[in-house]
């Protein structure tokens, strides 16, 4: 599936999310991860949240341990088993999660989402799962994101020091993946982004709308996204009722007609799960203002390449429509 000559606003500022940052490059939900995907030009990525056993917020998808962790003092080995919420900071802090990759990751640690907020204030827009039903979880992450300045107490908007200056404008983004100066992975610069994606901010998302609820009784400023697994009439409805701003489908499942509705009910709309091109190539053709993906450079090519070709294709129509004109005041006289 190529994308369309004539693209929804929309999908034109399509914003490409790191999927736990450049997570095909990296260790997923590492800080080599994060900086890799912003040294490349995309300035959002997406993370998970839960609390360890002494209620510390730190940045691990698993809710066990195992998959992405090692014993620093037995290289190889799997180390602590069992649920996060079952061990301490101190414990978790020991073990390597960099190595179930590379040997060359293994100084890569879980980090604490306190770092996690103080490294990229102003620099990123982090979309930030709230990963388990943990009941106080959204409470200390709130408290997490007064601490490090994120926002104002009582939970009111993102505070000027955490999106920084210039940050919001779209600019042009090459079909190498953009640098320095992009707008964090936006397909074509001159189609402005949906004000829930700007380049540097902060998103709270969640499988679990009762998670969602808390949350948004404390940070009441912030966007809140709920991750479904297919985008429904009643999926929209519930959101609309519990103050939600963006719903975060499934791509595989995804219909034009189902993100239409979602967005003439006035919610921005980001997919999960885009494991391929043909995927991606599904959710922009549906209209979805983003996506997460563990491979954004070779996504933003691609996009990149889609969108020339269109421009391209139009280009050549209006042209030969240009040229048949000529052609037919250049034809025999009739008087």
């Amino acid at each position: 599936m190529h994308l369309p000559a004539h693209l929804p606003a929309a999908a034109k500022s399509f914003t490409i999310i790191a999927h736990r940052g450049y997570s095909s490059r990296a260790p997923e939900n590492t800080f080599t991860s994060f900086d890799s995907a912003l040294d490349a030009g995309f300035s959002h990525f997406e993370t998970d949240v839960q609390l360890t056993a002494d209620g510390v917020p730190v940045i691990l998808h698993d809710e066990r341990l195992g998959r992405t962790t090692r014993d620093t003092a037995n290289a190889g080995a799997p180390g602590l088993q069992g649920p996060v919420s079952e061990v301490t900071w101190a414990e978790l802090a020991q073990l390597d999660a960099g190595s179930w990759l590379s040997p060359d990751f293994a100084a890569q640690r879980v980090p604490l989402l306190a770092d996690l907020l103080r490294r990229y204030r102003s620099r990123a827009h982090i979309h930030l799962e709230l990963k388990s039903q943990q009941p106080e979880l959204a409470a200390r992450v709130a408290e997490q994101l007064v601490a490090a300045g994120w926002v104002a107490a009582g939970g009111g908007t993102l505070l000027p020091e955490a999106v920084g200056s210039g940050r919001t404008a779209a600019a042009d983004v090459t079909a190498a993946g953009g640098g320095a100066g992009s707008d964090g992975g936006s397909v074509q610069g001159h189609a402005p982004r949906h004000e829930h994606f700007a380049a540097a901010g902060l998103t709270i998302t969640s499988f679990h709308l009762q998670q969602l609820m808390r949350s948004r009784k404390v940070l009441p400023g912030l966007v809140h996204g709920w991750l479904i697994h297919e985008l429904t009439e009643e999926r929209i409805q519930e959101a609309l009722a519990a103050g939600l701003q963006q719903l975060c489908p499934r791509a595989n499942v995804l219909t034009p007609s189902a993100v239409q509705r979602a967005l003439a009910a006035g919610l921005s709309v980001r997919a999960w799960g885009v494991k391929d091109m043909a995927l991606l190539h599904r959710v922009v053709g549906c209209g979805c203002h983003g996506a997460t993906v563990n491979w954004p450079g070779e996504a933003q090519e691609a996009l990149a390449a889609d969108e020339a070709a269109a421009r391209a294709a139009a280009e050549a129509a209006v042209a030969e429509g240009a040229g048949g004109l000529v052609a037919a005041d250049a034809g025999p006289s009739t008087h």
